[in-house]
């Protein structure tokens, strides 16, 4: 916190000093607007700052300097100054008293009626504008003077006819005057100001125009004058002229001004009012001689008078607004200002009422909207009506008003009231049109959508409407209903298998129906309406696997086939449908995927042929009528269709032969095609198929389907074959200015003159231009999506919000849906999402097959060779280029749409593939062909080709080359030049800029100055499109340049400043032309746009920069004020970029504070942005955050989460915040959790009118936090003061979406506090009852995190113990309300998914301890063992609880759950041993079912797959676990619990093998000698699973499947171990092949794998090696000689033994003779080392002796090498002393039982071993380093082993006998090994005696140990002298013998003692005497007769020794003294 308080007093604003007038007037003008822009920013931060208080004592300052501009004539005060002066006022008079308020008014009305009113333009302007914001804000206060207020304005507005930005602020003035005190004025005022207003709607500004719409609103709202008939239908007339306007923001204040309107009507009535008496026609003139003059005289006193206030009802209301919609002859634009009034009134209705009032809302929208004559005679109609409807119902009402009980209700009134009433089964009962059905079920299934699972109580009613509705006759509404079943069945999954097979008897009744009698329309329209149900259904089976079947799959594809089959039995129409029917199953069963489809192929290849014949050369000659034309047609293009499902679902079946065939079929089709065309077919109108079809259309849509298909097939890499020829029909179709057929309603607009433009035709065609293209955007193609290609970010050309939907409409000729083409519903099943996005619905065919053919041109242009592209390049140029588009300008416009978008394409492909050079585009002629089509496009009129076209030059140029970059280059410069219009200097500027941004690099630098100068000019151009469109290509080529633009930064930055403070580049500019269009193309915007480039180009160089980042941060701080909601959006993401680079230099706190009212914005581009922001600053440091802006945001950040739970940037933060504070909050985290839980949330009658500027709430006082932020949520978005109307009526909870990421988060804070979970000891009993909520709740989903919660508890409480009562576990006392939440996991309405994990966390809850004793485990152990009873008795139909009648793959899911569950127990009870008690009794009937489980596994995971042509059924049935159809979704399932399975088989083994071989052995075998059977020598029925299971695991296949993921490999490897014993696998694993598969994978393991996998793997070999057959018989070949003879079986054991020895070379490979360093020495190593030589050491004694002798060798070369090794000395060699006393002791048992050979070479070997420790002894005797120090240590420690194990076998008379007693004695010469020597030759003297080698060692020892007792050497461990050190070995030595060895021994170690007592160390003498007396206890005789023959001197010694008394440390005198008699006792007795 101190820092967060250092950094906000470095941005603490000051108070600026006066404004310096004098100091401006010696300014440039430039330089003057920046001064004065820079004071007032300064001003406004200073008085943002300031309190109330502070605020009120600096009214007088503001006043006084702020009134100085008034006065001002020069420079021009542009609109940013105007805005900050009045934010400045605002700022003052929104918190302080306003004591200065009726001054400040007054004086700048005088000022504004001073002169004469058309003179000083710039002044008044400013004088309106501030006088506007301040009754804005302090109205109320000055009602008195409103009147003069709105007189001086009405004043003014009679002269500002020439300036349209001054009339726009006088008219908001004037709405600002009324807002605050309109009900003050009286009648004539008011009417005066409405007449103005109302004229100003007609203005040609679009910017007065709103304004004065807004004025209109205002007064209406806020007086009484006009709420009747007659002004009502005026502003009615008003506002749907308005409508028609070209400018969105025209229609939005049309819309807001209406939807007030009604909102007043709606809740008014009659009274009596006081009114103006009216004044005269006239009034008085004001004297323009006497400016003095005060203005008009006082307004008349008013009088009572009767008005009538009109009142309409909510039905009333919707009529009207229905009523403007349908009105015959209105525009598209007025279509969509109703739409947009509707929401505004809904808004203004508040969420309680649009609740109560959705019948009626709906009925109005479905009925007489929707259904209305006048919409449903035009199909462009109905399609733009129908997403209009689907916008207000799903969008608005749905998403913005509805919570969850809201939505619930809504579905039971769209079921009950519309979907049951279809069929009409009583007389006058209400039958909805196909229209509404259509558009009702629409809505249904956004909110199934929007309620997931939270539907499930309505699922009965839901699915019996649904199957009412699928059989309506319209193919619309059978679309519409199959996409809805679609959505209802992937999130009520159970419903799966009722409605398909519903569906499936409906189909095969209607189709018994349908050959039983005549066509009936009806009974055709049933059939096909079911089978595309039926297609959905099986699509969806993928998605939910658990709830399918596949035997329906079976039937169904079955019933095709015989459809196919018999259809030439019936006539046309009854074929035709059966035909259809048919292949839309097909097309459905497709969707399966490979896995089902490869059974049935061959034969599907053999329809498709049948179906798509070559035609004949008859028939060309062949007349037939447009019937059978149209039915060859249909026929066609429905087995296309499921061709083209097929290339979408099943690319892995697609091989060379395959896609070959099925690019014949298309070629027979196109072929046919022509041959239509050719003969030129007339179609008799008697002779039609379908009566809404005709014959061009069958032909389009065949065609469609064959592009499609083409393109799926290039998709898919099997496209290199096609012929050229298809490009010439696709280009023919795209861009042939002839072929095309137009409306008669279009032909009629372009020959009558009145085109305008070809994105406004309303005919669902217009002149043919394509669908990819929306506005500004344009949709991906498909090549983009698989590239992963980024949208480009174009918000900032954004028009509108929530209404962009709407508004992007306008601009779309096309509207797509989903009856244009049904297999879209099917590729839609890829995805899980249950709603199609309304962008991606299908186009019409006749557009479609444009598309297509685009992107048909796009893939195969690039592959042609260079004289086909440039053919084909020349034909597109020549229609481009075309005389006859003169005569057809919409179709002109059409194609040079389409000609942009395909070239565009081509170079977006070329340029955007990585490493794939198939595509190319290199030829100069060709690049000069495509240039100059671009060129010709670049310079359009229309803006959304020219920027698709100047793009494409950029790309083009990256084509092209340095050289012919160059060329574009200069050719664009020369163009700006000579080319004065300014659309096409608006896309040559847009090609610079991309010419500079797909170039690049250097290449492009080239280029910088040239093109920076000519956009910086260009952006100086005053014309809005040239200087927006300039300014968007800086910031493209700043963008691209990076650091290579700073030089140009600093005049960049300047001149921004000065365009935003100019007069030109601002949308109130006095021109109307400039006007309109920088509304169009806002300035602001992309300003902010190059700012936030700049910003990245200065990187972290701005905090060196301070001018610039002052100008930055003015600029960004005053766009941020802006109302522009994306010029705000822009700033902050500039903010945000410059905080990221200049943490230091940009107030962190303020960007806080501004963004924090965003979060709950319904602008959705700036609710993100403001998240990204905090997201951001939160990953920094999320306290820091709080501290800016105050605990009330998390109640904010919360709220806005529930608005939009699919926001991922709001997750994001919040778990940001969670990852910061998770741990040291826990507690209060929970408490947060539990809060979001159980929160209610109010629904609101009305919405603030100022949501976008609404100030953030201050932090409330509260006690509790929690409670703190919700309360400051639910201020923050509930009534502000002004907001009389604002009502809230009683709660609901927030949306379950919300509350499962709450319970997600309570998992996460468990899981980071699971190492210390005492911090939440006190908070268990809530999170307990959180999970036991959750579990309870109706909605899947919350079930689920539920049942994961409690698992989470479990694993992080379950061990423990309670606080009070240690001896029992923590969780023991929760046990009833788990058990309790478990139990609903298992009802009847649950799901497999809840059910398998409430059985995992009963397995855990056992597993953890939480209750040991098994009778009080209760339900939750008697819910496992009926689930394994179940599993048991049940066979194919598993019962758990309530919960049956469950679908194959359920019952499979549910199986491997509860065996699963016992497999942990099972592992579990190693560790926990009271789990046996609950595992055994059960264990002889697991062990089969675990088995049979992994049998299950093995099958589905490892038989082959069937190939193509394997055969076209499955043997056997088909609904079983092992159907190749079922793999996919079954699968998972085996996969997650296999290893878990293995794992507890491998543990049962180890505990009880025999149980485990008699459950599961079924061998039969002869019993043998010694009761051995032949069955024993092979592996139990059950190895082969677990073993080829467990091998295949490891086995990881590069690019292949991976079973097992890295950590385990260990537990794989350790059941692998137990599982490899000859009890279990017999013989079976050392047959050859199987052996040596073996071997590689154990090496492979060895070389990849790291030592946790390491371990294992030695034991499994080790045991592997003793327990070969070779080695337990011990029957080994012999040659003649007896010699062993290496077979197979020895040679296996060479392999195991190699693999141990390839470990050690792993980490040492000097062990291997190779020159690299050893791996780090860790304990892992240690251990690892340690395991392999005593792996060696046992493996050794299995092979034949002859063999072993080398073996031997071997493992002490590995000992020699590990010695020589620097890092193994430390704790490598110690460990292996052990296993070398081993090794050695075996060696000699062998030399034992050897011949002379054999024993001579053991001893050799021995010796030499023996010898090499002497010889390392003596080359490290000088070295002092500390490795070898160690390695000294380490070999006196190797000859002690040696010596000790092998003295028996070697000579006493050897020669290293002195060589050894020689280094021993020289390594005491060394203080830091002295001890280590010691300890080893006390070892060696006292076992001396055992042998004659140990003896005559001994004898050599002793002499120099003799010598060594009068050396004054130290010891560095603990200081003793070496005599000591010698003295104390040689009375070892001494004790250690007996008999005639004593005397002689005496003789020569006492006269050494007695030699060393010295009476200067006191300290020494009863250590020294304590020696003699132990020597003496050992033979006293031998003592008494050495010490008789010693010197006198000597004698003396000894006897002043036993005498002395020792001062020093009396403690050991009395211990001698007390030891003394104990020995002359034991002397005593011996004697």
């Amino acid at each position: 916190m101190a820092q967060v308080a250092r950094s906000l007093s470095q941005f603490t604003p000051t108070m600026p000093d006066a404004l310096d007038i004098a100091k401006i007037n010696t300014l440039t003008a430039e330089k003057q607007h920046v001064y004065i822009f820079t004071w007032l920013s300064d001003l406004f931060k200073y008085l943002e700052s300031l309190d109330e208080d502070g605020l009120t004592s600096h009214q007088m300052f503001v006043k006084n300097e702020l009134g100085k501009f008034g006065t001002f004539s020069s420079p021009i005060l542009t609109k940013p100054i105007r805005n900050l002066v009045g934010r400045c006022y605002m700022e003052v008079y929104s918190k302080s008293d306003r004591k200065t308020l009726f001054d400040v008014i007054n004086e700048l009305l005088n000022a504004l009626n001073t002169g004469k009113p058309d003179k000083n333009i710039d002044s008044k302007f400013f004088l309106v504008h501030v006088i506007g914001d301040i009754f804005s804000v302090a109205g109320d206060s000055i009602m008195a003077m409103a009147a003069h207020g709105i007189l001086s304005l009405l004043r003014v507005l009679r002269y500002s006819s020439n300036n349209a930005g001054y009339r726009t602020s006088i008219f908001r003035s004037l709405a600002q005057i009324f807002g605050m005190a309109g009900s003050f004025a009286d009648e004539n005022l008011a009417r005066d100001v409405w007449k103005q207003a109302r004229n100003g709607t007609s203005d040609k500004s679009s910017l007065v125009r709103a304004a004065a719409l807004d004025c209109l609103r205002e007064i209406f709202k806020n007086s009484s004058y006009f709420n009747n008939h007659s002004d009502s239908e005026n502003l009615k007339a008003i506002v749907m002229k308005a409508f028609d306007s070209p400018h969105a923001c025209v229609r939005k204040a049309a819309a807001v001004c209406w939807a007030s309107s009604l909102s007043v009507g709606s809740t008014a009535t009659t009274t009596v009012i006081e009114v103006a008496p009216r004044k005269s026609k006239k009034a008085p003139p004001p004297n323009p001689d006497n400016p003095e003059e005060e203005g008009p005289p006082p307004a008349p006193q008013p009088t009572r008078k009767v008005v009538e206030h009109i009142t309409y009802t909510f039905e009333q209301t919707m009529e009207q607004l229905a009523g403007a919609y349908t009105k015959p002859g209105v525009s598209s634009r007025v279509r969509a200002g109703v739409v947009e009034t509707y929401t505004e009134f809904f808004f203004l209705c508040g969420a309680a009422e649009i609740e109560s009032q959705y019948l009626t809302i709906a009925k109005s929208l479905l009925d007489d909207v929707l259904s209305s004559p006048n919409i449903v005679n035009h199909r462009f109609k109905i399609l733009t009506c129908r997403r209009h409807v689907q916008f207000l119902l799903n969008d608005v009402i749905g998403q913005q008003f509805l919570g969850e009980n809201g939505r619930l209700t809504a579905v039971k009134i769209l079921v009950n009231e519309f979907l049951k009433n279809y069929p009409v089964v009583m007389k006058d009962q209400y039958e909805p049109s196909k229209y509404a059905l259509a558009g009702a079920v629409g809505a249904l299934q956004y909110l199934i959508e929007a309620l997931g699972s939270a539907i499930i109580p309505l699922q009965t009613s839901i699915g019996a409407a649904l199957l009412l509705v699928i059989q309506h006759p319209n193919y619309t509404v059978q679309i519409a209903t199959c996409n809805c079943i679609r959505t209802f069945i992937l999130y009520v999954p159970s419903q799966l298998a009722h409605i398909t097979t519903t569906i499936m008897n409906n189909l095969n009744r209607e189709l018994a129906v349908l050959k039983g009698r005549r066509l009936s329309a009806d009974v055709a329209g049933r059939c096909i309406g079911y089978a595309t149900a039926l297609s959905v259904t099986i699509g969806v089976t993928n998605l939910r696997p658990q709830y399918a079947s596949l035997d329906l799959t079976s039937r169904i594809f079955s019933l095709a086939t015989s459809l196919l089959k018999g259809s030439g039995e019936s006539d046309v129409l009854v074929s035709t449908t059966q035909i259809q029917v048919a292949w839309t199953l097909i097309s459905g069963l497709m969707s399966l995927g490979p896995n089902f489809v490869k059974l049935h192929l061959s034969q599907l290849l053999l329809l498709w042929k049948s179906a798509l014949p070559k035609p004949l050369s008859k028939d060309s000659v062949v007349e037939k009528n447009s019937l059978e034309y149209s039915f060859l047609l249909h026929v066609r293009e429905c087995a296309l269709s499921s061709i083209f499902a097929f290339l979408q679902f099943n690319n892995r079946l697609l091989t060379a032969d395959v896609s070959k065939r099925l690019v014949v079929m298309l070629q027979n089709t196109t072929t046919f095609l022509n041959l239509i065309l050719a003969k030129k077919v007339v179609e008799d109108p008697a002779m039609r198929l379908s009566s809404s079809l005709h014959l061009v259309d069958y032909e389009m849509m065949v065609r469609r389907r064959v592009f499609q298909c083409y393109i799926a097939l290039i998709g898919a890499q099997h496209g290199d074959g096609l012929q050229a020829d298809i490009l010439t029909s696709a280009v023919s179709l795209f861009a042939d200015p002839d072929n095309y057929t137009s409306p008669l309603s279009t032909t009629i607009a372009s020959s009558s003159g009145s085109y305008e433009s070809v994105w406004e035709v309303a005919d669902n065609y217009a002149y043919g231009v394509c669908s990819f293209m929306h506005g500004f955007t344009t949709n991906k193609f498909s090549f983009e999506k698989l590239q992963g290609e980024e949208k480009e970010d174009r918000s900032w050309l954004n028009t509108d919000s929530f209404t962009s939907r709407v508004e992007r409409m306008l601009q779309e000729p096309t509207v797509g849906a989903l009856e244009h083409d049904f297999i879209h519903l099917l590729s839609q099943l890829a995805t899980s999402s249950g709603l199609v996005p309304w962008q991606s619905y299908p186009k019409s065919p006749t557009t479609a097959v444009i598309d297509y053919a685009i992107e048909l041109f796009i893939l195969l242009l690039p592959l042609q060779t260079e004289k086909i592209q440039e053919s084909i390049l020349e034909q597109v140029a020549s229609f481009l280029n075309s005389t006859s588009q003169q005569k057809d300008p919409g179709r002109s416009a059409a194609i040079t749409a389409n000609v942009a978008l395909a070239l565009s394409g081509t170079l977006k492909l070329i340029t955007g593939e990585k490493n794939n050079h198939r595509h190319r585009l290199s030829d100069e002629s060709v690049l000069k062909i495509i240039s100059e089509m671009l060129w010709s496009i670049a310079v359009q009129e229309d803006a959304y080709v020219r920027i698709i076209a100047a793009d494409a030059i950029g790309r083009l140029s990256a084509v092209g080359g340095h050289q012919f970059t160059g060329i574009q280059v200069k050719h664009t410069v020369d163009e700006i030049v000579k080319n004065r219009d300014p659309n096409a200097r608006a896309g040559l500027a847009l090609a610079l800029g991309s010419i500079h941004s797909h170039v690049g690099g250097m290449a492009a630098g080239f280029h910088l100055k040239t093109i920076a100068s000519i956009l910086m000019s260009l952006s100086n151009d005053p014309h809005p499109t040239v200087h927006f469109w300039a300014m968007k290509a800086l910031s493209t080529t700043m963008e691209s340049a990076g650091l290579t633009y700073a030089s140009y930064a600093s005049s960049t930055i300047g001149m921004l400043c000065t365009l935003y403070l100019s007069e030109t580049h601002d949308e109130e500019c006095p021109s109307v032309l400039s006007s309109n269009l920088e509304v169009q193309y806002s300035t602001v915007r992309v300003l902010t746009h190059c700012i936030d480039a700049l910003i990245g180009v200065l990187g972290p160089d701005l905090q060196d920069q301070p001018k610039n980042r002052e100008l930055i941060s003015l600029l960004i701080q005053d766009i941020a004020n802006e109302k522009d909601p994306f010029a705000v959006v822009e700033a902050i993401k500039c903010y945000q970029h410059a905080l990221l680079f200049a943490p230091q230099c940009f107030d962190a706190r303020s960007f806080c504070q501004k963004i924090a009212k965003y979060v709950n914005s319904p602008v959705k581009d700036l609710r993100d942005a403001a998240i990204d922001g905090y997201y951001q600053l939160a990953r920094n440091d999320i306290n820091s955050v709080f501290a800016y802006t105050g605990r009330a945001l998390e109640g904010h950040i919360w709220l806005a989460y529930d608005m939009t739970p699919w926001h991922e940037g709001l997750r994001s933060v919040i778990l940001t915040w969670l990852s910061q504070t998770g741990v040291t909050e826990g507690r209060l985290w929970v408490a947060r959790c539990q809060a979001i839980l159980v929160k209610l949330v109010a629904r609101k009658r009305m919405r603030s009118s100022k949501s976008l500027s609404q100030d953030i709430t201050p932090e409330p006082d509260l006690g509790d936090e929690e409670v703190a932020s919700f309360a400051a949520s639910e201020a923050g978005s509930g009534s502000g003061a002004g907001d009389s109307n604002v009502q809230t009526e009683g709660g609901e909870p927030l949306k379950w979406q919300t509350r499962v990421f709450a319970l997600n988060c309570l998992k996460e804070i468990l899981g980071k506090n699971k190492e210390d979970p005492e911090n939440l000891i006190a908070k268990l009993g809530d999170i307990v009852r959180a999970a036991f909520s959750a579990s309870t709740s109706n909605v899947l989903e919350m079930r689920l995190i539920g049942i994961q919660l409690l698992d989470d508890i479990l694993q992080t409480f379950g061990r423990t113990p309670d606080p009070e009562f240690p001896e029992s576990a923590l969780l023991e006392q929760y046990q009833a309300q788990i058990a309790a939440a478990l139990t609903p996991a298992f009802s009847s309405d649950s799901s497999p998914e809840l059910a398998s994990e409430a059985i995992h966390v009963c397995a855990d809850f056992i597993a953890n301890g939480v209750v040991r004793d098994v009778p009080r485990m209760g339900r939750i152990l008697k819910l496992l063992t009926n689930a394994l009873d179940s599993c048991i008795t049940g066979g194919d139909e598993i019962t758990i609880g309530d919960l049956k009648g469950m679908s194959s793959n359920a019952q499979v899911m549910l199986k491997l759950a509860t065996l699963s569950a016992w497999a942990e127990l099972q592992v579990a009870s190693i560790e926990q041993g009271y789990l046996k008690d609950v595992t055994t009794p059960h264990v002889k009937s697991l062990a089969p079912l675990w088995l049979s489980a992994l049998k299950e596994f093995a099958q589905l995971k490892f038989e082959p797959d069937l190939g193509p042509g394997s055969g076209s059924m499955v043997q056997g049935p088909v609904d079983n676990a092992y159907s190749a159809g079922n793999k996919d979704s079954v699968l998972p399932l085996y996969e997650q619990s296999w290893l878990k399975i293995v794992e507890a088989i491998a543990c049962v083994i180890d505990q009880n093998p025999e149980l485990v071989i008699a459950a599961l052995d079924d061998r039969r075998g002869t019993v043998i000698n010694g009761g051995h059977t032949e069955a024993d020598d092979e592996p139990t029925a059950f190895f082969f699973v677990l073993f080829g299971v467990c091998f295949e695991a490891l086995v990881k296949a590069p690019g292949g499947d991976i079973m097992a993921s890295k950590d385990d490999m260990p537990v794989i490897l350790d059941a692998l171990k137990k599982i490899l014993l000859p009890s279990i696998c017999g013989k079976s694993v050392y047959q050859a092949a199987v052996f040596t598969e073996m071997i590689d994978l154990f090496d492979r393991t060895i070389l990849t794998e790291d030592y946790n996998c390491q371990a294992p793997l030695i034991e499994i070999i080790k045991n592997l090696c003793i327990n070969h057959p070779v080695a337990s018989n011990r029957t080994y070949d012999a040659d003649m000689n007896g010699n062993e003879i290496v077979n197979d079986g020895l040679n296996q054991m060479f392999e195991l033994l190699r693999g141990v020895i390839l470990i050690l070379t792993q980490i040492y490979p000097a062990v291997a003779d190779l020159p690299m360093d050893p791996k780090p020495i860790t304990d892992e190593v240690t251990t690892i080392t340690i395991q392999a030589m005593d792996a060696l050491k046992d493996m050794v004694e299995s092979f034949p002796l002859s063999i072993r002798l080398d073996l031997y060798a071997i493992c002490l070369h590995i000992v020699n090498c590990l010695l020589d090794t620097p890092a193994c000395q430390a704790t490598v060699i110690p460990g292996l002393l052990p296993n070398l006393n081993g090794l050695l002791k075996n060696v000699v048992k062998v030399s034992m039982e050897s011949d002379s050979q054999s024993y001579g070479q053991i001893l050799q070997g021995i010796r030499s071993f023996f010898a090499l420790l002497i010889t390392t002894l003596e080359q490290t005797s000088h070295a002092q380093h500390k490795d070898a120090v160690e390695l000294r240590k380490n070999c006196l420690l190797c000859l002690v082993v040696v010596i000790g194990s092998c003295e028996h076998i070697m000579s006493a008379s050897d020669s290293l006998i002195d060589d050894c007693a020689t280094a021993i004695i020289e390594t005491f010469n060394n203080a830091e090994v002295a001890a280590v020597a010691s300890q080893c030759v006390k070892s060696l003297l006292i076992t001396s005696s055992r042998s004659s080698f140990t003896q005559m060692l001994g004898r050599k020892l002793l002499p120099q140990l003799v010598a060594l007792a009068t050396s004054e050497m130290l010891l560095t461990d603990d200081g003793d002298k070496m005599s000591r050190v010698v003295c104390d070995i040689l009375v070892s030595f001494i004790k250690s013998l007996d008999g005639e060895r004593v005397g002689p021994a005496m003789a020569v170690c006492i006269p050494v003692i007695l030699q060393n007592i010295k009476d200067d160390e006191p300290e020494t003498l009863s250590t020294q005497r304590h020696q003699l007396v132990e020597i003496a206890g050992v033979d006293p005789v031998s003592f008494k007769s050495v010490v008789a023959q010693i010197s006198p001197a000597l004698r003396l010694q000894l006897d002043r020794l036993m005498r002395v008394q020792a001062t020093v440390n009396p403690s050991v005198d009395e211990n001698d003294m007390a030891s003394t008699p104990s020995i002359q006792l034991k002397t005593n007795f011996a004697f």
